[in-house]
This record gives C-alpha cells, structure tokens and sequence, in this order.
C-alpha cells in the first residue's frame, strides 16, 4: 500500500524502537531475495549451518533448505494447520536425513542464544506472483530469514485505526498470500496510539495489547505504544512466544484454532515455571474473573512439560467441572498426542494413573479424588493447577481438597482464581500464598488492567425491584381464622408459619412471577437482542427456573414480542431454555426429571446460546452455569436469587466476556439486572481487600441508577446553558434547532467550551443507559446535541481534534456518527512531499503540464514541496488564462481549496499529486480550449459551494456550508452515472437532492428545496 508521510514517520519510529533490541534494520527492496519467494533463503543457509555445528557436514545443506522453504509454502489444509506445522519445525521437533540416511532434529533457530540469530527488520517488503496484485507489507521482522512477525500500520492522524490495519492483514494479505504466514509467530496492527497482536487471521476482537502487570496503568497514546513495541518485538519474546506459547488445536472435533497469550497470562506461566524450578511448593494467581485462567493454565502446563529440568512431570488441571477437561484436551492432544494426555473416567482410574507414576498431562475434577487414601503419589514433581481454588479448596482433611493433598503430599499446588476467599471455613491466602510474596499473590491482574485492556467489560447493575403490597392485620386475622377452623394447636400454628412464611412463598407468587418475567422480555428486547446479545436469568431454585422459562416462552410468543422480532428482523421466534440439576436417585423429584439433560445435550444447548443467530435467546438457571460458564455474548444477566460474596461475584461476572457480533457490534459493558435489591452485597462482593484502592464497586461494577441520575443532571446543566435560545424545543432535531444553538454558541464567549465538556460527558454514559426507560425522554434532546457538538468538533483546531479522538474512543463517535449526517472527523497536518519512484514520475508529468520539461542536470534534484507544485501551478495558471475571468476564478479557487483541504488531510504524497495532477490538465484544457466551460473533475466542490465560500452572509452556519457542499456532491455523483436520457438523469439527480434533504431533517418541498433546485438546473441540467 502506498504510504503518506506521518504513516511512514510511525513505521521510522517502530524501526528506530527496535534497533537498541538486536535488531538489524536492512529495507526491503535491499533483501537477497525475490519478491516471489517467502524465505530469505541465504540467511537460513548460513544459521542451518552455524547452529548445527559437528553435524550439519553430513548433510546436503541446500537439499535442506529446500525441503523447509517446501514446507513453508505448503498450505494444504489451512492456515492453522500449516502455521502448527512450520512452528513444530521451527521449534527443531522435525527431523532431516543425512547422507547416511540416519535421521537428525536440527536447528533453525537458537531459543538459548539469541545473538547466534540472524534478526532483521524490514520495511515495504513486496510479495507478488504471476497473476496476483502485488502487496507491500509494512514491517517484516526475520528471524534466520523467516518472516516470523507482520507489521501494517496507519497513520496517528488518520480516520483509520488499528483495527482497520488487522483488517488489512486478514483480508488482504493472509487471504492472497497464505503462505507468507506458515512461519507466522503473531502479526501486530497499530494507528501510533494503539497497538494489538493477534493470530493472523484471527477476528480482531481476539487481538490484544500486549503490556506490563508492573507498568502505570495510565500510559496511553504513543508512549504506551512504544513500551509494547519494547515488549512485544523483543527477539525474546517472539523467540519465547514461538518456543512456548503458540498453541493448537487441530486434534478434530471442530474449527482448528490457534491461541496466542495475554500478556498476563505469559508472565503469570512464567513465574509459576520458576517457582517450581526453584522448589517453591505453591503459588496464587489473581486475575480478574474472565481474563482467561483455564487457558494460563494450559499454558503453565506446557511450559513445565517442555523443560527437561522438571524430569518429566506430572502436570493435574483441576477443576470442579468436566467443562474443563473438554476445553483443554485438543491443545494437549495437538501438542503431545493422545499418549501423554490423559481424561480419567472415574475414581479409580485417576488413582490407576497416579500410583502408575504416569507422566503428561491429567485433566480431572477434584470430587475424583474422593477416598484416594494416603501417599498415593510422593514424587515431588507433581504439580497440581487449580481452576476456580476458592471454590472447593480448604484445608479441612476430611474435604476433597483435604483428601488431594494427603495422596499427593508431596505436590506443588498452583491456585487460580478470581476471587480469592478468606474467611473461617476458606482460606485461599494461606493455601496456596506463600507468605514471601506481597500479599500472598504470586501474580495478580487487576480489574481496572482488565478493563483497560479489553480483556473484560465493566458491568452495569440495574436494580429493578420488584414492589409489593401486604395487608398484615388481614393476613394474620385469616390465618389465625384458618388455625381455628382445623382446630390447630400453637406448635401446628407455628410449624405452618415457618413453612409458608418463607421467602419462597412470595417467590412463588404467579403474580410475581409474571411481573418478573414480563420485565425481563421487555427489557431484552428492547436492548440487549437488537445487538445481537444473549441472556441468562438466574432464579431462587429449580421449580421457578422452570416455572420462568415456561412464563418467558409464553410472553415471546405472544403479539407484542412478535411484532419486535418482525421489526428487528431476525427471527421469527425465539425462545428459552432451562438448565437446572437433575439426579437420577429414586429421591428426585419426578416433576423435575423430564429437566434431566444428558451430557451430550448440555453441550449442545450451550452451543446453541452460543451461536448468535440461534434462536435460543435465553437460559434460565438456578446454580448450574453461574460459574465457570464462558459466554462472551452474553449481555444481560437478570438476577433473582439471594447470592453472597464469591458466588454473588462468580455470578455477576458472567456477562463481563468481550465480544464483537458478526455485524460488527462491540460490546462494551454487561448488565445485571437486579430484582433483589443486592446494591450493598454487590459492592462488599467486589472489593479486593488486599488492594490499597479497596472501594465501591471494585472498579468495574457501576449501579446503573447512579449512572442514569449523572445522565440526568449533566442534561440539565446544557438545556440551563441553552435557556435563552429563543424558542427552541429539544425535542425537534431538525436543521433549525441546529442552527439556533450554533448561532448561540458562537455569540457567547466560553458557551461552547461548557457545552463540549457537558456533551462529552452525556456521550460517555448514554451508551451504557440507553435502553432504560428513565432516559427515554431524553433521546431526541441528546441527538440535537450530538449533531451540534460535531459542527463544533469540525471546526475545532488539528491539535484539538486529535486530543479529543485520543479521549472519546470509537463508541462516542459512533454515537454521534448515529445523530449527524455527512460530517467526516480527521485531523489533518500540511507535510512535506516524501516521493517513491513511482511518485517521481507522476511529478515528472505533473510538471511536465505547467512548464517545460526539466533538463538533465535537473533530474536529481530533491523533489518540490506540495506548497512548490501548487505554485507552479498557479503561475502556469496566472500566464495562461486571463486573470478575472470566470474560468481564472474557477481554477484559481480549485488551487486555493487544494492547498487548504487536500494537501492538509492527504494520508499519501500519491493522493496530492494526483489532485494536483489533476487540476493542472484542468488548466492545460482550459488553455487549449478558452470558450468552453471548465470541467471541475471529481473535486466535488461546485459553484453553489463557491459562492457560499465567497459571499455568506455573517451568520451563515457550518451546517449550511455542509448542505451546500454535500447537495454539489451528490449531484456531481449522481451525474457521473450512465443515464438512458435527459429526463431519466434529471430525476435521479432531484431524487438525490431531496435524500440529502431528509437527511438533514428538512423538507424536500417548499423553500430552500425549490431553490435549491432551481439552481442545479441553471447550473447542472444544461440538456
């Protein structure tokens, strides 16, 4: 792709960052190679043959290079197949033979010695083939001639973000040339501000930042930028990343996947991989819940597994659910094969297993280990990792944690958890902390660096509590009445008041459950299904986790609901399902057992929910799946069940997941919809007491209504700003309501900057409240906001739109991108002309139009600045063409709009050239030709724009300066098209005027529509 100039000043700056880290800067067009060819072959022949020293005589060394760049180009079977592939090889596990015939692992590459490496970084690598467009990556970096990391980058000033560069990466360059990432390590896409790594071809929401746990939480911009690059391209890293944390899945079953790690996730393995080399006997790991434990510990696992100095470990993942097990099996069967991976099916086989000294892998659960007996393992490199250890951990000998530990007395014990438990049955702290470590936590990632990194969502509560009136002389006359007419004594009296006293008897209220259920379909539809989202409703036991679903079913199917899913335009029906625990003992319930789900279908509803367009909406629960279910689209938990401390946060927790749809929804927040009145429990629930910023909410929990009431007072502060717009009604959002405020602004020094600062903050909470009925009222009044705050931000300074993008982020644009029409933000910065060849000879024609062509002993001269060009252009202009005329006015004011628009907001030198290019054949044709009307291109600017530029009157508005310039470039497109006549073209042309009127909440009749018209016909629709 072609670069401008700030795009190229970023990729200069990443090159000088990574050259203090031993890596060679050598261009791209400088490297031996084809830009056919994948491998820099004559750097892999020369570390084949310096890393394999005593052995690589018996070889043919340029036989081998041939079969690994074969391998490499090989793709059959997918990307994640061949990348699982090269890496194996890359990681010195493939075997060649010599001479001899006897067969070697060599190296390619030496993880112990980074320097005995050839590491090079490139810029503009070209890749081509026979019949393919030819791409250009933006960075390469080589490891002995691999491409082991990809680079593409965009400019800090431009409308283009990150995520549009690991578009880029997937959709162009992966998709055209897939064997360039076979020795892929991770690709890296960043705008200057930010920077996330993925899997090539992986969905950018599954890219990631890659930071510091020991860093300030608050660095941002190109500052934090900068440190990734340091950390992330370290040849250490990718060299660590290759040899150790690239994972697969390929073992069948489903989609092969490849899992790359979180930063915390990668420190965290690490120093639980040192604390067993260094004979530490435990450890815990603090993460905030859903930031990816079980995959840490698939990563520890493997870590352990692969150093020989841990002499063949025994590595159990535990966990108090089977999930486990079936999440983690396909990596381990891709890595070590089923051989060394091993799924216990009972009791007695995981103990066959133990005191078989079996080495690899053991995934199970901790109720296995249930009557293990004593010292049924003492070998000490047996190391236990923990999913979820505040749950059924304890140091009781009698629990099943107890038992463990007595047959593995020996073992090293890892805890990972979320939510760590103290108190006088729990001690997560003193279990699994050693006292050295600050605060007993080995490693710890917080909930405002998860937050921060996107790892999780913060959580919305929205408290909905459910009112009821009671009568309580009436009910006890009734009841007493009652007591009387059975002739009941006072312990019969007393026995009934306890039984039917009890909560559950308002629970099972159908006129509450009703209640309750209707709010929660009217809620979701009007929120959570329009973007995609799922829901789980957590209710006080199985009979009303029943008794809910059958409610929910009923209310989706009747009118009203249907009429919202016609709307949306989804689904015909969708529906609810129930997930509760059913045992097969003769005591179960048998109202309960057509409930029972095997195994099997467990999993197939889950994959259903998990599906987006599934029509299975809704999974009702009462204990099942409110722990240790991971479904990012979930969006809305309703909450209806009494839950304290660890379970209360496990439970909350469930719709904090990240999650981009299909469509391109992103989810920024989860929600938890509270019937209960459990505010208080909540925030005592997610305080960390270990952290010296304990406080409300822990940082990621917000009570909604506090939200809403902020929402509300920072309303009022703009309509008390706007009280003396004369009559203005906010909940007209129309051009005219516009333009009075503007109006207003601009007359009232310091007013605009208020209204800003208000607006910004309206803009931050509104998408985290906008389906609550409480704000309703407020929408049109905050739409008219969002548009007069963008004709402001339009008219701010280059330096003040680029701080405020920095602040807003994507979702406050796209909130006011949803309430303004045509409006583009980009910051913009005159640059000097930095040419390729390919730019030197459109200059070279360029000039070639406006004076005489250059002499030999101009050739190599610098090339002219953007300022320079355009005034060789006017010059040319001022000789040709009679100053005054209209046709002079007409180009002199497309030179003058150049300068001040297209050079200022230009990403590439190309571009300007070509605008340039452009008006100069304009000025040759007009000279060649002086009685013909100048043809203004697709500058899109036309004389209704012109005349408004020259000669507005004081007052006009930046909004009708748009809506002449967007009616001049509507009908410039429109006439563009092929018409079959005059009268066909004449009425598209009016059609497209009078869209742009909609748009912009006018009326297309009456004035200023028929003028408006009228004009394009005197100076358009000359037929």
């Amino acid at each position: 792709m072609a670069k401008g100039v700030r795009e190229r000043e970023f990729q200069n700056l990443m090159i000088q960052w990574s050259l203090p880290m031993g890596w060679a800067f050598t261009a791209g067009r400088s490297l031996p190679r084809e830009t056919t060819q994948t491998v820099v072959a004559v750097h892999l022949r020369d570390a084949i043959v310096r890393l394999n020293p005593g052995l690589i005589d018996g070889f043919d060394v340029d036989a081998v290079v041939e079969e690994i760049i074969a391998t490499v180009n090989a793709v059959e079977g997918g990307l994640v197949r061949a990348n699982e592939q090269v890496l194996r090889l890359l990681r010195g596990l493939k075997e060649f033979r010599d001479a001899d015939g006897v067969w070697h692992a060599l190296k390619v590459i030496d993880f112990e010695h980074l320097n005995a490496n050839t590491l090079v970084v490139s810029d503009e690598v070209t890749i081509t083939v026979p019949g393919k467009t030819s791409r250009r990556f933006d960075l390469v970096y080589w490891v002995n001639g691999l491409p082991l990391v990809v680079v593409e980058v965009k400019s800090p000033t431009a409308k283009s973000g990150w995520a549009d560069a690991a578009r880029e990466i997937n959709d162009v360059y992966v998709t055209e040339y897939l064997w360039f990432f076979t020795p892929n390590v991770f690709a890296v896409a960043s705008d200057g501000l930010r920077l996330r790594f993925g899997a090539a071809g992986a969905p950018t929401y599954l890219w990631q930042p890659f930071r510091s746990t020991a860093d300030d939480e608050n660095l941002s911009g190109q500052a934090d930028v900068q440190r990734s690059v340091e950390l992330l391209l370290n040849p250490a890293t990718v060299l660590d990343m290759l040899a150790n944390f690239a994972l697969f899945d390929t073992s069948g079953g489903g989609v092969d996947k490849k899992y790359l790690p979180r930063y915390p996730q990668m420190e965290a393995a690490h120093l639980i991989h040192e604390r067993v080399l260094a004979g530490g006997q435990k450890g815990l790991i603090w993460h905030h819940q859903g930031s990816g434990k079980t995959l840490l510990m698939v990563f520890a696992a493997s870590l352990l597994l692969a150093d020989t100095r841990t002499e063949s470990p025994t590595i159990i993942l535990l966990s108090d659910r089977t999930q486990l097990v079936r999440q983690t099996s396909g990596v381990f069967t891709s890595a070590l094969g089923d051989a060394y991976f091993h799924q216990p099916a009972t009791s007695q086989e995981l103990r066959s297993l133990l005191a078989d000294d079996v080495r690899g892998v053991i995934s199970t659960t901790v109720h296995k280990f249930a009557d293990a007996g004593k010292n049924l393992s003492t070998r000490s490199n047996i190391i236990v990792l923990v999913d979820e250890a505040h749950r059924t951990q304890s140091d009781r000998s009698e629990s099943l944690a107890g038992q463990m530990r007595a047959a593995l007395p020996h073992a090293k014990f890892f805890g990972m958890t979320g939510t760590p438990v103290s108190n006088l049955a729990t001690d997560t702290f003193a279990l699994f902390g050693e006292e050295t470590d600050p605060g007993r936590v080995l490693h710890r990632y917080s909930v405002s660096r998860s937050l921060l990194d996107g790892a999780t969502v913060p959580i919305m509560l929205d408290p909905h509590p459910v009112a009821f009136e009671i009568n309580d002389q009436a009910l006890q006359a009734e009841f007493d009445q009652f007591a009387d007419d059975f002739d009941l004594d006072d312990p019969d009296r007393e026995a009934l008041s306890r039984k039917f006293g009890r909560l559950t008897s308002v629970f099972t209220n159908p006129d509450r459950i009703h209640a309750v259920c209707e709010d929660i379909v009217d809620h979701y539809l009007a929120g959570a299904y329009r973007n995609g989202l799922k829901a789980q409703v957590v209710a006080y036991n199985r009979e009303l986790a029943v008794a809910y679903t059958e409610k929910i079913n009923e209310l989706l199917a009747d009118l009203r609901a249907s009429q919202v899913l016609a709307e949306v335009g989804k689904h015909d029906r969708i529906t609810a399902e129930v997930n509760i625990s059913v045992s097969d003992s003769k005591d179960e319930d048998r109202a309960m057992r057509p409930f029972q789900l095997s195994e099997a279908e467990e999993e197939e509803q889950k994959r259903r929910f998990l599906t987006p367009g599934d029509p299975l909406c809704f999974l009702v629960v009462t204990a099942k799946l409110m722990t240790g279910f991971d479904a990012p689209n979930e969006g809305v938990l309703y909450l209806d069940k009494p839950l304290k401390a660890h379970t209360l946060f496990q439970t909350i927790t469930r719709p904090n997941r990240a999650w981009v749809s299909p469509t391109g929804f992103v989810k920024t927040s989860g929600v938890v919809v509270d019937y209960i009145g459990l505010a208080e429990e909540v925030q005592r629930a997610v305080v960390d007491p270990t952290s010296p910023k304990a406080g409300k909410g822990g940082g990621f929990v917000t009570d909604l209504s506090e939200l809403v009431a902020e929402f509300r007072a920072t309303f009022a502060r703009i309509e008390d700003l706007l009280v003396d717009v004369d009559g203005l009604d906010l909940t007209v959002h129309g051009y005219e309501s516009v333009r009075a405020i503007n109006v207003f602004l601009d007359a009232n020094p310091g007013a605009a900057e208020v209204f800003t600062k208000d607006y910004r903050l309206l803009a931050r909470l509104y998408p985290l409240i906008n389906t609550d009925k409480r704000v309703a009222k407020y929408r049109d009044g905050f739409g008219l906001f969002g548009s007069v705050y963008t004709t402001l931000f339009k008219k701010s300074s280059d330096e003040e739109r680029k701080e405020r993008l920095s602040e807003l982020g994507p979702m406050v644009l796209e909130i006011i991108n949803a309430h303004v029409h045509s409006f583009s933000v980009v910051a913009s910065q005159e640059e000097a002309l930095v040419l390729d060849a390919q730019g030197i000879a459109i200059l070279k024609e360029l000039l070639a139009l406006v004076r005489p062509m250059p002499g030999k002993d101009d050739e190599d001269k610098t090339p002219p600045s953007a300022a320079e060009i355009l005034d060789h252009i006017k010059a040319s202009l001022e000789k040709g063409i009679e100053p005054g005329s209209a046709k002079y006015t007409a180009l002199a004011e497309r030179i003058k709009l150049l300068r001040d628009r297209i050079i200022q907001n230009a990403q590439d030198a190309l571009e300007f050239l070509s605008e340039a290019l452009r008006i100069a054949r304009a000025i040759v044709d007009a000279e060649k030709h002086p009685n013909e009307a100048v043809v203004l291109d697709d500058d899109h600017v036309g004389v209704l724009s012109r005349i408004i530029h020259d000669h507005a009157p004081s007052g006009f508005s930046v909004m009708e300066r748009n809506l002449a310039e967007e009616i001049d470039q509507v009908v410039t497109r429109t006439l563009a098209r092929t018409w079959d006549n005059a009268d066909a073209r004449n009425r598209g042309v009016r059609r497209a005027t009078a869209a742009v009127f909609r748009r912009y909440t006018l009326k297309p009749v009456g004035e200023p529509y028929d003028s408006t018209v009228a004009y394009i016909e005197a100076h358009y629709l000359v037929d």
